[in-house]
Formats: C-alpha cells, sequence, structure tokens
C-alpha cells in the first residue's frame, strides 16, 4: 500500500513527474554508508523499474539492504536583480520502498519491454526473452513504492 504523506501530490501530480522524469536518483544503504546513483527507469502501479549490471556498489547494497529511496524532480532558477530574490521553483518527488531483482523471466521481459519503450518509443517490442538471454549480467530491479512524498516551491 502506498502511504502519500503530503497533500500536495494530488494537486502536483507526483505520478506524472515520476513517469515523465529522465533521470531518477537511487539511494542505497550498506555497512552505515548511503550511496546514490542516477539511473534510468520506469514508473507505473505503484513500482519503479530499472536496470544495471549484477554486480557493482549498487546492487551490493541492495543484495545487503533492500531498503531504498529513489528521487526525481525538475527545477527553473529564477534570476532578479536583488541577489536576496533570487531563487529556484522546483517540484520533486521521493518514493521509499523495497527493491528487488527480478528473476521470473515472465517478469523480465515485460519490465524491460517498457524500460526500453519508455525511452525509445516503438523499440520494446523488439525485446524477446532470447535477447535478455542473450545480455548475461543483465539484472532487472523492481522498487515497491511503500511511501512517497512531494515537495513544491512555486513562489
Amino acid at each position: 500500500m502506498v502511504n502519500f504523506s503530503s497533500d500536495t501530490m494530488k494537486s502536483h501530480g507526483s505520478d506524472q513527474l515520476l513517469k515523465e522524469a529522465q533521470v531518477g536518483r537511487l539511494a542505497t544503504c550498506s555497512d552505515d554508508q548511503p550511496y546514490i546513483v542516477p539511473i534510468s527507469f520506469v514508473y507505473g502501479d505503484g513500482k519503479i523499474i530499472f536496470h544495471g549490471a549484477r554486480t557493482g556498489k549498487k546492487m551490493e547494497n541492495i543484495a545487503a539492504n533492500n531498503q531504498v529511496s529513489f528521487e526525481v524532480d525538475e527545477s527553473e532558477f529564477i534570476p532578479g536583480d536583488d541577489p536576496c530574490k533570487l531563487h529556484w521553483k522546483f517540484r520533486s518527488v521521493v518514493a521509499s520502498g523495497k527493491a528487488k531483482v527480478l528473476e521470473d523471466p515472465d517478469e523480465i521481459v515485460p519490465a524491460l519491454q517498457l524500460l526500453v519503450e519508455k525511452y525509445s518509443p516503438g523499440l520494446g517490442s523488439l525485446i524477446t526473452q532470447k535477447r535478455v538471454d542473450s545480455y548475461a549480467n543483465l539484472a532487472l530491479v523492481e522498487i515497491t513504492v511503500e511511501e512517497m512524498t512531494e515537495r513544491v516551491e512555486t513562489d
């Protein structure tokens, strides 16, 4: 169940920002050491899906501690003549949840198709089980969103 922790979420569309953002930031933690990395991703139905290599710090951290956070944002700097009145307009969404590496081919292929379709519309159907099998080091990870907050600054 997703907990919406901000009243502004519905009015500003956290789902919309998560669907439209091109880059997100994944935060993991292991041995009391936080780690954050930009990733490509796709969002839908309360799930964030991303891909990467099966090995590396990100995957090691998820194996040790599957509780993760994920952030997307958009911003615009508002210049001015008074340095005390310079500011940013921004909108950000932070989601937290549990990450799991997908192992079932019946989950991997459609998840990768969605990811490819987001960044290369019309090409998702080219992802087949045979093609996925040819990438031995490929991992797909699904984050089940448990909590989500949005912050908006418009003035």
